[in-house]
């Protein structure tokens, strides 16, 4: 073999090993690049269920308004929906919050103005705000307010923000749906003996205008019977009247549009 062919072989060897370590290192750097994006997206997917967790067990503070069905006052309510102790709850409204109910003074409120410490799952701060009718029939009081919501709490106690949009103006046109509630019940009770009074009054006024009418009938003309007579129907009217009373006053109460 001649010394030229010695070295056009070992030449092509060199060129091959030098393709073959091109390609691995190629190969490699592809390797690595996949076995990186695998790493991310576990990692990734480590912090969305740590994510997850610390949602599922987060405080939740949901501010709104709430109008009951049994009162004509509607209230501002603060509740904490959420699983875990929502810490150092603060609520800003803008523009802040106003009433046109008289001797009722919100900036002495101390849920609105000052931080409240804590508010444990499933707790809500109830107020009584305004009166539903006043308040969607002026125009001089605002009915829509932004309400910034800051708090602590949950797995990793950070600081939340929540933002709201509150809107007095949904209530418009709502068809009021009362059901009879311990309210109702309550002033069923309290009209009952005053209903029961009244029917006893004309039941005597009754007995006695009859017992006039049996006892001095042959004294009387027939125009004092028939007054006589008159008055005792009208007093029979009143006890029937006094007893519908009763019965509405434990039915619940007619529907009206807000």
């Amino acid at each position: 073999m001649t010394e030229s062919l010695r070295e056009t072989i070992l030449l092509i060897v060199q060129v091959c090993s030098l393709l073959a370590l091109i390609m691995y290192v190629v190969k490699t750097a592809e390797m690595a690049r996949e076995t990186k994006k695998s790493a991310a997206a576990t990692e990734k997917s480590i912090e969305e269920m740590v994510e997850d967790r610390n949602m599922e067990f987060a405080p939740y503070v949901v501010v709104y308004f709430d109008a009951q069905t049994d009162s004509p006052i509607f209230d501002l309510v603060i509740t904490n929906t959420g699983k875990t102790i929502a810490n150092n709850v603060k609520v800003e409204f803008n523009p802040p919050l106003q009433t046109s109910l008289k001797n009722y003074k919100l900036n002495e409120l101390s849920m609105l103005h000052q931080v409240i410490p804590a508010i444990p799952p499933g707790f809500e701060l109830r107020t009584s705000f305004d009166r539903l009718e006043t308040r969607l029939g002026t125009s001089d009081l605002p009915k829509l307010y932004q309400v910034k919501v800051t708090f602590s709490g949950g797995l990793n106690d950070r600081l939340r923000e929540i933002n709201y949009l509150l809107d007095l103006n949904m209530f418009h046109g709502i068809w009021e749906s009362h059901k009879s509630s311990l309210t109702d019940l309550t002033h069923a009770v309290e009209d009952i003996p005053r209903n029961l009074s009244g029917i006893s009054d004309d039941l005597k006024r009754v007995t006695t205008q009859l017992g006039k009418l049996t006892d001095d009938s042959e004294k009387e003309t027939e125009e004092d019977s028939e007054v006589i007579t008159r008055k005792v129907a009208e007093k029979l009217e009143a006890i029937t009247r006094a007893i519908d009373g009763l019965d509405q006053t434990i039915k619940s109460k007619t529907n009206k549009i807000w």
